[in-house]
């Protein structure tokens, strides 16, 4: 749903008026003011979608409208929008990620489709397009910026150019330039991003950022470039500083990081917060399910100290202003009926609102989805999966320069993103023994090898060492892996390794675990090897059998080593990354030799 209704001011004025019925009138409500913080009774009129009044308890009124709605005293706010996200995380399409969240009061996201950008190229952002159409709440997309995110260290399905960036400007529903993750080739101007950006100020389209760390004369020219926004604050001091900089810090609590706390902190050091707004990024099906969307950011936020109100006014209102948007984001007369109806204001975003209207049509009862259900979606299939370096299981054997030497130094990457960052991107490094040539690992519960392996067809792959994955035996593959989507595999033994790599090569990409050269468990995710048709409750399910499996791998751990897995070769991050063309220290991708 992109199309914002259409707006009749004369009926409008009318219905305000009470010189003609509105369609809707929600009554007996606590209407959740966003421009003065205050609470008060009222009931609210709906024409077409549109709030047309607003109607303070006591005053005089018109009847109510066609339709009547009883809140019963309880919270009516506007609903939530979500300033960045990738419904790819999700492993839903649009369509069904749309009817998984609405229902926790998110009526309004912004998208970044850059994984299946990277994947299909301009088909697959048009798929994206076409499937959020069939969903119930205004999904609004950016073109993506990074495809790759880093070219010069990694490869993908497709490659994003200025061209392409201006082809996408001009689709009904893309509102500007998603997350500019490139920020060293933007705070040294280098042509690509220059030309990319550039698209973006012609049409006066919203630039989103990434810039993770960036201060003094960085963030200086990285803003001055262009990017309006970021997402990648870890630090009060580094949130204080962008926002000095007129930058829109946007508040993150999502499946992989969660930042709440150091949002809620640098919130409470403002004079004002106008550049705070609300976003998930990455939040998994299963989390949707249970936690919700951006209602748990907000509940996270009340769990720091924040004031609730507040809290709406930073995911709605907050959140219109940054990219624009002049008429959702409040429950006032001309703003499009967007609104949710909440149990409690003390416990916000800890349970699925009472009732979600979307432009006025309630879409949502009680937690229970209204309208059509959420079941398999249509999608396009592709194979994008196709792997002519992986013909054996000796393709996955780290072999040493020296095939004569008995052992040899080889480089270990945290898998804990978190140490890595603490440690500054350190290369670690490990003296192991050597046969026939062939690197060994002594002890599987604390190493096991990686592979990033190229899956579009180039025949690169890079081999090294993984520490504190705790997979003690077998092989997880995944080809969910940021943000090229190359196929990784973390694992013990080349049999395995094999097994789970030519099984998702089969079934177009998803997520596998092998043992002893055997497969154990896969999920198919047919969409790019990103995401399935199935709804949410059935993904969920899957989800669960594979966990489950690679918990058997692990010594019955449950923690977030899908995650882990997902971001070893993310290039625009801290840290030392694993692409399918070598090993890089992301603060500047210069290279790193697996073998000393």
């Amino acid at each position: 749903m992109f199309a914002m209704p259409e707006k009749d001011r004369t009926r409008l004025v009318k219905t305000a008026m009470g010189e003609s019925p509105c369609d809707l009138t929600i009554e007996n409500v606590q209407v959740v003011d966003v421009f003065t913080g205050s609470v008060f009774a009222a009931r609210v009129d709906v024409t077409n979608g549109v709030i047309a009044a607003v109607r303070r308890a006591g005053t005089d009124a018109p009847p109510p409208g066609k339709t009547v709605y009883d809140g019963k005293n309880a919270f009516l706010a506007p609903g939530f929008i979500d300033v960045h996200m990738h419904v790819e995380s999700t492993m839903l399409t649009p369509e069904n990620f749309g009817k998984a969240a609405i229902v926790w009061g998110t009526t309004t996201v912004v998208t970044d489709p850059h994984e299946i950008g990277n994947v299909a190229g301009l088909q697959g952002v048009e798929y994206m397009l076409a499937s959020a159409k069939r969903s119930p709440m205004r999904q609004y997309v950016l073109a993506p910026s990074c495809v790759p995110a880093a070219p010069r260290v990694e490869s993908s399905g497709a490659s994003f150019g200025a061209a392409e960036i201006a082809a996408l400007l001009e689709l009904d529903g893309v509102i500007g330039i998603a997350e500019i993750m490139d920020y060293l080739g933007v705070c040294h101007d280098e042509a690509r991003m220059h030309r990319i950006i550039r698209e973006g100020l012609m049409r006066g389209a919203f630039l989103q950022g990434h810039a993770p760390g960036l201060t003094g004369n960085a963030l200086n020219a990285y803003l001055a470039a262009g990017p309006q926004s970021d997402h990648e604050c870890f630090m009060e001091d580094e949130v204080l500083e962008k926002a000095s900089r007129g930058m829109h810090i946007n508040a993150r609590a999502s499946s992989i990081v969660d930042n709440a706390h150091i949002a809620a902190s640098a919130v409470k050091a403002m004079r004002w917060s106008d550049s705070v707004s609300l976003c998930t990024d990455d939040v998994h099906a299963s989390d949707l399910l249970e936690k919700g969307h951006i209602n748990h950011v907000a509940a996270r936020l009340v769990e720091e100290g924040l004031d609730p109100v507040h809290i709406i006014r930073l995911g709605t209102y907050h959140s219109a202003r940054e990219y624009g948007f002049l008429d959702i984001g409040a429950v006032a007369p001309g703003y499009v009926a967007d609104l949710q109806l909440l149990h409690s204001l003390d416990e916000l975003g800890k349970e699925k609102p009472i009732a979600v209207f979307s432009a006025g049509v309630q879409v949502s009862d009680h937690g229970e989805l209204l309208g059509e259900p959420a079941k398999e979606a249509w999608f396009i299939e592709n194979n994008t999966v196709t792997l002519p370096q992986i013909n054996a299981p000796a393709d996955f054997e780290l072999r040493a320069p020296d095939e004569t030497a008995d052992s040899a130094n080889v480089l270990v990457i945290n898998s804990n993103l978190v140490e890595q960052m603490q440690q500054g991107g350190k290369a670690e490094r490990e003296k192991l023994p050597v046969r026939s040539g062939v690197v060994q690992i002594p002890d599987t519960e604390r190493l096991q090898f990686v592979c990033v392996a190229n899956r579009y067809g180039t025949g690169e792959r890079t081999i090294a060492l993984l520490s504190k994955f705790y997979l003690t035996d077998g092989a997880l593959a995944t080809t969910i892996s940021h943000d090229s989507h190359n196929l990784t595999v973390v694992y013990t033994d080349t049999a395995s390794a094999y097994a789970a790599a030519k099984e998702l090569e089969r079934v177009g990409g998803g997520i596998c675990v092998a043992k002893n050269g055997e497969v154990l468990c896969t999920l198919q995710l047919a969409i790019g090897g990103l995401m399935s048709p199935l709804p949410a409750d059935a993904l969920v399910r899957e989800i669960d059998k594979l966990e489950q499996a690679l918990s058997e791998l692990r010594g019955g751990r449950k923690d977030d080593a899908l995650l882990r897995a997902s971001v070893l070769a993310l290039p625009a991050r801290p840290g030392i990354i694993i692409t399918d063309r070598g090993v890089v220290r992301g603060d500047d991708l210069s290279w790193i030799p697996v073998f000393e």
